[in-house]
């Protein structure tokens, strides 16, 4: 593989250290909560690519001694590149360690964490004989429509607390063509509240399919299609197929605690690995920060296109501009107090 980084001043890494690698464009406003965050999870060192900023992050990560700043190359861009910018990190640096690959606005999450660290997870991992851990992402919000929705400073759980429970998360298992080139881990969940004001879905009503594949297929149950529950919520799936394709669903399962191995690739974003690993049993979230910039956030990263299908997710969502006005709470909301305000988004899964 080609070198598509450039470093200044290379790490000299402790072998025990956990790592966080993480691309950054612009990031300036959610770095500093980013990296206060994941310091106090554990992690010695952040290994991230500045993707040519322009609004101060440079000297945010400049000043930061744990931080080793990489750069694209001539030519190298985060649509074309970003899963070799990774890969190339995690391959030089990360072969055999622990390492978190969150986005910058998304901040890990699991059980017990007021008195548990990333090394007492990491031990617990190994314990188990697991490689891997998957965590869905679980958009934040406040209680203002998203175009007055604005973060300044201070705690972003405290500036954007409000989600949408398990209850209106749901699983399915991945296309047999994806999984083949990654098969970790074997689904996707969906839902929260990107699906419900700005590409609804038709699974919502009182007809026996729906509310069949509403029980069967939401979180609670766990992630895993290997077993008993999994089969059932691929039967309640079949049941409401049509209702599903050609939809669109924002992919809210992410991988993004991993002992790296050489070779291995993320498809695109940490949503999944090319290779099978053993998944752990335990659950986490990543806090998605998503709406912390308001509209004007959809607005760079539609114009800038280098997201998912030139960033069509993003765009559309700017075209929505009822539910860019509209408040986001319903009665699924729920506030986040501590970890365990997220319920069954975290913890062991038991019916795996």
């Amino acid at each position: 593989m080609p070198n598509y980084l450039n470093c200044e001043n290379p790490p000299t890494l402790n072998s025990s250290d956990i790592l966080c690698v993480a691309l950054a464009h612009n990031e300036a406003l959610l770095l500093p909560e980013f990296l206060s965050h994941y310091r106090s999870l554990g992690v010695k060192q952040f290994l991230i690519v500045n993707d040519r900023s322009t609004d101060g992050t440079d000297d945010i990560l400049s000043k930061s001694p744990d931080v080793t700043v990489f750069t694209p190359r001539e030519g190298s861009t985060y649509k074309e590149h970003k899963r070799f910018w990774r890969a190339e990190l995690l391959d030089q640096y990360c072969a055999g360690k622990w390492c978190v690959v969150p986005d910058i606005d998304e901040h890990l999450v699991f059980e017990g964490m007021e008195n548990r660290r990333l090394p007492d997870v990491v031990s617990d991992l190994e314990a188990e004989g697991a490689d891997a851990v998957q965590a869905t992402m679980v958009d934040m919000y406040s209680d203002v429509p998203f175009n007055e929705a604005q973060y300044t400073e201070g705690s972003l759980t405290e500036a954007f607390p409000l989600f949408d429970g398990p209850a209106h998360h749901f699983r399915l298992i991945a296309p047999r063509r994806f999984r083949k080139k990654y098969p970790t881990p074997d689904h996707i969940v969906f839902g929260g509240v990107r699906q419900r004001l700005f590409m609804p879905l038709d699974i919502c009503g009182k007809s026996w399919p729906e509310r069949f594949f509403r029980r069967a297929s939401t979180v609670n149950d766990g992630f895993g299609f290997k077993s008993k529950s999994g089969l059932i919520a691929h039967l309640a799936r079949t049941l409401i197929k049509p209702r599903l394709e050609k939809r669109n669903l924002f992919n809210l399962t992410k991988v993004p605690l991993v002992r790296w191995r050489k070779g291995l690739f993320y498809y695109n974003g940490a949503h999944a690995l090319s290779e099978p690993m053993n998944v752990s049993r335990e659950k986490m979230a990543l806090l998605h920060f998503c709406f912390a910039s308001g509209s004007s956030g959809f607005e760079h990263k539609a114009e800038r296109g280098q997201h998912a299908e030139g960033s069509r997710f993003y765009q559309e969502m700017l075209d929505s501009d009822k539910a860019r006005r509209s408040s986001p709470v319903f009665k699924g909301t729920l506030e986040y107090i501590s970890a365990k305000s997220l319920g069954s988004f975290i913890g062991r899964n038991l019916k795996q």
